[in-house]
């Protein structure tokens, strides 16, 4: 028994380590298929979120029967993963956080493991007998344990989803409440809720824009054209302009809306502007309430009464942006975003991303 238990111990110790891998894959996609994914034709997207966890179950049942094939399968791949990874993050001139290597390495140990405990066995006789649950029991356990993680994760969140404010009009619609009362620009240049809804400007189109290129907008040339690294970008990080408060206020796009939010043009007329983002804080809301925001700005964090949520008016619930840009920059390289459920967070202005997107507003005339 001893020397069994010795012999599959790498096997038994890979296994184990995949399990827990593909069970928290399956919470992160499930999870974020109803954060990031739930937009209309709602299920489309829901494959692409599911494959990492579906990709490491085949992975370990693969390397459960042959653990030389898996093992060396899951190096190639981890390694592959981690050089495309590291070779767009550096291409973004993003820094390359310390959770990148600590994934990569959680992803090569099972690999290494599965190699040695190939190369130790001496037969895979054991494993390919015909078919009962206790000889299988190990692969039936790693495909059951991630969907019954699914399971328990989708629930509450299709729940949550579904019960949500649908938008009706896509139209200004005036919010007030929380001291606060502000009329939100309807469809148009003023309002980016979706990539299907792109803002056009002199005939192109343009979406999931960076607080840079909204930002600096105005500044001549005239456009968002070459300006998500700034005008004297060169390719290097160090020539990277990243637009200031003071831009922001001289520059950004929103100036440039005409009094309806039909047309972005060349004229300034400053009858929109962006929420700062005490603003947003104070006015999102829960169902068909106020969440009761308010804005630490020492601590740079949001408190609510209740958590709020991606209703209507503020969001267009079935549409695909779940963050909002705001007016404030955060410090010298990000600004301020804010998402549905109300979390305060610096993004970093050179960020491009089609589900963040922008909301302008304009006081009562």
């Amino acid at each position: 028994m001893r020397k069994d238990i010795k012999q599959t111990a790498y096997g038994t110790a890979g296994f184990w380590i995949l399990l827990i891998a593909s069970a928290v894959a399956a919470f992160w996609g499930t999870a974020e298929f109803f954060h990031e994914g739930w937009f209309e034709p709602y299920g489309k997207y829901l494959p692409f979120y599911l494959m990492p966890a579906t990709i490491l179950i085949l992975l370990n049942v693969v390397s459960y029967y042959f653990p030389r094939t898996g093992g060396a399968i899951i190096i190639i791949a981890s390694a592959l993963f981690m050089y495309w990874r590291f070779s767009m993050l550096s291409k973004l001139h993003y820094s390359t956080p310390s959770s990148f290597w600590i994934t990569g390495m959680v992803f090569l140990t099972p690999g290494i493991l599965f190699l040695i405990d190939g190369y130790r066995r001496k037969s895979f006789a054991k494993n390919t007998e015909g078919f009962s649950l206790r000889s299988h029991k190990k692969v039936i356990f790693s495909v059951l344990v991630p969907l019954l993680v699914m399971v328990i994760t989708a629930v509450p969140l299709l729940i949550r989803n579904i019960n949500r404010i649908p938008l009706t009009d896509f139209g200004e619609v005036k919010i007030k409440g929380n001291g606060i009362s502000l009329i939100f620009a309807g469809k148009g240049p003023g309002w980016f809720y979706s990539n299907k809804e792109p803002l056009v400007y002199k005939g192109k189109t343009y979406s999931g824009l960076s607080w840079n290129e909204i930002a600096l907008f105005g500044k001549n040339p005239l456009g968002f054209d070459k300006k998500r690294y700034g005008l004297g970008y060169n390719g290097t990080k160090e020539s990277i302009y990243y637009a200031t408060q003071n831009d922001f206020e001289n520059y950004n796009m929103f100036r440039y809306i005409n009094k309806n939010g039909t047309k972005l043009t060349d004229t300034v007329y400053d009858y929109w502007r962006l929420p700062a983002i005490d603003e947003y804080v104070r006015v999102l809301t829960y169902r068909d309430s106020n969440a009761g925001g308010r804005f630490d700005f020492k601590k740079g964090i949001a408190v609510y009464s209740v958590k709020p949520d991606k209703d209507a008016p503020v969001w267009a619930p079935d549409k695909e942006v779940i963050y909002y840009w705001s007016a404030t920059s955060a410090n010298d390289t990000c600004a301020y975003d804010i998402t549905y459920s109300g979390q305060v967070r610096k993004i970093l202005k050179t960020v491009k991303q089609d589900y963040r997107g922008f909301r302008a507003v304009r006081t009562e005339n």
